[in-house]
């Protein structure tokens, strides 16, 4: 294949290993004489812990090694907010936490010596909603968090706060004296998990002399090995990461997890350890997105312009703040709770907030889909008060050339108005609707709009040419499912001008990988991509170098065309394709790139419209089309980007009206996927997407990003769709058939 390679629907890599089965993960590492490992977990939110006795676990038929919080470096964890230790310690804070582990020649064994041990609490109070955890009279769930390492975000003086962000530009209490009206509402969020397929697991191996080995699903080795060597105090050339495939992530598997229990166990066995999650333990005792409360007040001109929004993010961040890596610890969706508006009043608060229940983490768009959820249902909810539509009121609102963003930075190329327009066109938002001839079932319509930035960070690669005239490419990239190694494949193909199957992918352990800081943020393209393109710029001139010194001739009248060094001399042509040169030259080709990006201020924006009926009965809303729209760069393979867009959108939808992690005082009461309810393929909406094209982007060839798409919009304007057709305003998610049908009992009444 060759010609336009960048813009064609290639098919993956991994295709073909995947559909087989024989890709291998994490779980899948065997090595000789390897151990199971299972944890003991806490069974109360918050305790003392007076006593761990282990003996009886110890003397099981089977079992190597018991471990718990006296026997591990006491230093606390955390991706940015050191607050965790590995086992608890002197109190556990939610159920699930972490208190021993176990070794054993089984599974069923070391399943069998946790339930052996025996843990004696002093109960404590606890509380599990964030403004709660807030008020003077809540118990202190951290005694020592002035003492810990952390981000300049930290809040000793607040009570129960893990970091506090803001953000804002104008004079907030100036905007609302200037306004004609003031609305004030507020939202809630629920808990839910990732819902990847692969549950976490790892294993751990030491050498005779000390090396650690570790196969892991992980987003970022480079990262993984760097904090397990500081936790462990061995230099991190010491430890080497092996890649596994991953069977999703979404922002979950970026933290140490397991691999210091397995560490400890291996040490003190001499034997690997591995740990595989269960997905009752993933649900119960991971890292899930944060449910949030989202308090938002807003002044409004008589001409419907907005003019001063305050927004605050109250995120239950549960009993340990040490999975949010971004620099501030905290979600950087908290800067979206003012939304793709242009307001010169704004201030913007976003809490996490230690609390009695799982420690959250990121999953896709972190922190947006909450403040989304809240912004587009109170934009909604202010049109209807003031008789406009609610595409008028956004068009009049939306960010427009020469806006700065809600958190004052500057805007590039912004394209809300065009997708507001385009979902506008497509879905036919103004024309009368069909009602559903179903008896008791209304029809309703609901629109939202959103944007999400491009991603950073840093990466390199090495481009080697082989003796046969095919390429390799080096990488220490991980691909959680995203299909970044054909994305890879397709840059070095284009701009070498060569067949996509002659690109070889060869994915390295950290001990001789080209470094990548890890799969963050929908960076992929932005970061991955350039580092690639100047991989392969860089082996086209070693290969220009190589020919010229062939020829006996300046490499200047050296060009590369179509997959081959060519020269143009007195009328004649000269080629040297690359196997020939690999047999021509006195060393290796080899090119390497290195690309550090910073966040550009390039976004891209993305509108929704859902069409619902609702059964006026039962409360019961089914969806019954999504139009969507987004504003793109150059397209790098169509059918992986359109996969990330059905991808998220498909996960909206189980975050609108299904998916919800329940609890109890604390404790998970949805323990299996039974319980909890993620979409499956009898769920699938049909779909209609337009794209956008933008001028610019900051990929290579002018490539955006897509991997946060389409999450963020759908619950809010499921939630619009719903009132639309029923009249009731279901603030706080997922959008049941039981809060529906309560909403219209209550109408009903009235």
């Amino acid at each position: 294949m060759r010609g336009k390679i960048i813009g064609q629907p290639i098919p993956r890599v991994e295709g073909a290993e995947k559909v087989s089965g024989a890709l291998r993960y994490a779980a899948d590492t065997v090595r000789p004489g390897m151990l199971w490992g299972k944890v003991l977990r806490s069974a109360l939110p918050h305790a003392r812990l007076l006593h761990v006795d282990a003996s009886r676990a110890k003397k099981l038929l089977g079992v190597k090694a018991v471990i718990a919080a006296a026997d591990v470096n006491p230093r606390l964890i955390g991706a940015m907010l050191q607050d965790m230790p590995v086992f608890a310690r002197d109190r556990v804070r939610y159920v699930g936490e972490e208190i021993a582990a176990v070794a054993a020649v089984d599974a069923d064994t070391a399943e069998e010596a946790v339930h052996l041990i025996d843990v004696e609490y002093e109960e404590l109070p606890a509380v599990f909603d964030p403004l709660e955890a807030m008020k003077p009279e809540a118990p202190v769930l951290h005694p020592d968090y002035a003492s810990y390492r952390g981000p300049r975000t930290k809040m000793p003086e607040l009570k129960n706060v893990q970091t506090l962000v803001t953000a804002g530009k104008g004079e907030i209490q100036k905007g609302f004296a200037e306004s004609d009206r003031i609305f004030e509402n507020s939202f809630r969020t629920q808990l839910v998990h990732q819902g990847y397929i692969e549950p976490y697991a790892c294993t751990v191996e030491i050498d005779g002399e000390g090396r650690v080995a570790v196969w892991v699903a992980n987003q970022a080795y480079f990262k993984l090995r760097k904090t397990l060597g500081e936790y462990l105090e061995i230099p991190p050339q010491q430890i080497t990461i092996h890649p596994s495939n991953m069977g999703g992530s979404f922002g979950a598997k970026d933290f140490l997890s397991l691999t210091p229990a397995a560490y400890y166990l291996a040490k003190q066995t001499g034997r690997p350890v591995r740990f595989v999650k269960s997905y009752a333990e993933e649900l119960t005792a991971s890292s899930p997105r944060h449910p949030a409360v989202i308090v938002l007040r807003t002044g409004v001109k008589k001409d419907g312009t907005i003019w001063a929004w305050e927004g605050r993010t109250f995120y239950n961040g549960g009993a340990y703040g040490a999975y949010k890596p971004n620099p501030q610890g905290s979600m950087s969706g908290a800067y979206m709770v003012a939304g793709s508006y242009d307001i010169p009043h704004t201030l913007l608060e976003g809490y996490c907030v230690y609390t009695n229940q799982v420690p959250c983490g990121y999953f896709r768009a972190p922190g947006e889909t909450q403040t989304l959820f809240a912004v587009e249902s109170h934009i909604d909810m202010i049109a209807e008060t003031l008789g406009i539509g609610p595409l008028e009121f956004r068009r009049l609102n939306c960010l427009k050339e020469g806006s700065t963003r809600t958190t004052g930075e500057p805007l590039s190329d912004p394209h809300c108005l065009e997708v507001l327009d385009r979902v506008n066109k497509i879905s036919g938002w103004g024309r009368k609707r069909r009602q559903s001839a179903a008896k008791n079932w209304l029809a309703g319509r609901g629109m939202a709009l959103g944007d999400r930035h491009v991603g950073h960070g840093d990466s390199s690669f090495e481009l080697v040419l082989e003796n046969d005239g095919t390429l390799r490419l080096l990488s220490g990239v991980g691909d959680q499912g995203v299909g970044a190694y054909t994305m890879h494949r397709q840059v070095v193909s284009h701009l070498l001008g060569i067949d996509p199957n002659t690109v070889k992918i060869e994915v390295r352990d950290t001990s001789s990988a080209p470094y990548d800081q890890g799969i963050k943020g929908a960076r992929g393209m932005h970061i991955e991509g350039q580092a690639v393109g100047r991989a392969a710029e860089s082996l086209t001139e070693a290969l220009r170098a190589t020919a010229a010194s062939h020829w006996d001739t300046a490499i200047e009248g050296v060009s590369w065309v179509n997959g081959a060094a060519l020269l143009k001399q007195n009328g004649r042509k000269k080629r040297l394709t690359l196997k020939e040169l690999a047999r021509v030259s006195s060393q290796p080709l080899k090119g390497f790139g290195e690309f550090v990006g910073h966040k550009p201020d390039v976004y891209s924006f993305q509108a929704v419209v859902v069409d619902v009926e609702v059964d006026s009965e039962s409360g019961e809303a089914r969806l019954r089309h999504l139009y969507f729209v987004y504003d793109v760069g150059t397209i790098i393979n169509p059918l992986i980007h359109q996969g990330q867009i059905e991808g998220g959108i498909v996960q909206g939808l189980g975050y609108a009206l299904a998916e919800e992690i329940q609890l109890d005082d604390g404790r998970i009461t949805t323990v299996t996927l039974g319980d909890y309810k993620i979409p499956n393929i009898r769920d699938n909406v049909p779909l209609t997407t337009s794209l956008v094209r933008a001028k610019v982007g900051p990929g290579p060839f002018g490539a955006k990003s897509v991997a946060e798409a389409g999450i963020s919009v759908v619950a809010p304007a499921v939630a619009n769709a719903v009132y639309n057709a029923t009249g009731v305003r279901i603030t706080e998610l997922p959008v049941t058939a039981e809060k529906v049908r309560n909403g219209l009992l209550c109408r009903y009444k009235a």
